[in-house]
């Protein structure tokens, strides 16, 4: 499997934003929000500005054998600035089942060795299956995991530490 996390600074941020409406489609399921009269999620792509103009924020697109099939925003989270945290992270319903998340995250977080944050959403049950599966592999079950408030919802809060990558 060829998972490639490529890094979306330069000239990836309208692939972002064309991915994110696959993203906010998703999540609808989640919030409850509703299409606008023309059919589409009314989206604040400024809520993407932190990570093209903050240093320690990094947008990446993710590549499975050549195709783009996500992307892994990364971030230090607002809260607690030692932590780095997935801000948003997704992968086309196309990838899912092969793995591609899977690495896609271990590659993301090898590149920022140290405290780590993952949110998910109360209701986001497959999510948070995923989340604690692949964390676990990554951390040999060494995680913390337990409801905080972010901001106004309160959701599933897992913390763990990320070693570098091998070379």
């Amino acid at each position: 499997m060829t998972v490639k996390l490529i890094s979306a600074q330069v000239s990836g941020r309208g692939i972002v934003e064309n991915l994110f409406r696959y993203y906010l489609y998703d999540m609808a399921v989640f919030m409850g929000w509703r299409v606008n009269k023309n059919g589409e999620y009314d989206v604040n792509l400024s809520l993407l500005d932190e990570y093209w103009s903050e240093p320690d924020n990094h947008p990446y697109l993710i590549q499975y054998q050549g195709e783009i099939a996500g992307f892994s925003l990364l971030r230090r989270y607002p809260d607690e600035e030692s932590n780095y945290d997935i801000g948003q992270f997704f992968v086309l319903r196309k990838f899912e089942g092969k793995g591609v998340g899977r690495e896609a995250f271990k590659q993301s977080v090898a590149l920022y060795p140290g405290p780590w944050l993952t949110r998910v959403l109360h209701e986001n049950k497959s999510a948070l299956g995923f989340w604690l599966k692949v964390i676990a592999e990554l951390t040999d079950g060494d995680f913390q995991h337990q409801t905080e408030v972010d901001v106004d919802l309160p959701m599933h809060f897992i913390r763990y530490q990320s070693v570098a990558a091998e070379t």
